[in-house]
């Protein structure tokens, strides 16, 4: 019987690699030179993970399937903390063939690349459908409700919803 998970060879080619992690052989990681998975951490067949400018998934964070960590730029996500199926962690903008535009974009323009790094703090969750966009900062234990879109921080234990995402509610802190 085939195993689950990802060919031996293709895990040497990420950063680092912790005990005991578990990538599913159908999860696409871009750029894998430049992602770090933590110790215990789960990566579900279906998910699309660019590595951009470097990604950094903490101790025992999961990655449901279908998530995506896309855009071109950096992301640490904490330990322990969570993304639900469909969710987006967002790190960058642009057209992703920019480059070969005849005439430089001016800044401003939608079609201008930024990339920036987006933090998921420990024990935050993204949960279903939801969206992070870049340079946004969760803080630990901060929750984004299902379909809402970050386009601002999170607070440490707070939960958002809607899109844009608003406050609605605290999260008890564990012990």
């Amino acid at each position: 019987m085939e195993s689950p998970y990802m060919p031996e060879a293709f895990m040497r080619r990420l950063a680092r690699v912790g005990p005991g992690a578990e990538v599913y052989r159908w999860a696409l990681i871009l750029r894998p030179e430049v992602v770090e998975v933590g110790e215990g951490a789960r990566i579900d067949d279906y998910c699309r993970l660019e590595g951009g400018t470097g990604l950094r998934i903490g101790r025992f964070v999961h990655i449901s399937s279908f998530a995506g960590i896309l855009g071109g730029g950096g992301a640490d996500i904490g330990d322990y903390a969570s993304i639900g199926q469909g969710a987006r962690i967002v790190t960058g903008t642009g057209h992703a063939r920019e480059a070969h535009f005849p005439a430089a974009m001016p800044e401003g323009d939608p079609f201008h690349r930024t990339r920036g790094r987006t933090v998921l703090g420990s024990y935050s969750f993204v949960a279903v459908n939801a969206v992070v966009l870049p340079n946004v900062n969760l803080g630990e234990g901060a929750v984004v409700a299902a379909g809402a879109v970050a386009t601002r921080d999170v607070p440490p234990w707070t939960i958002v919803a809607g899109a844009p995402a608003r406050v609605i509610g605290e999260r008890r802190r564990p012990g």
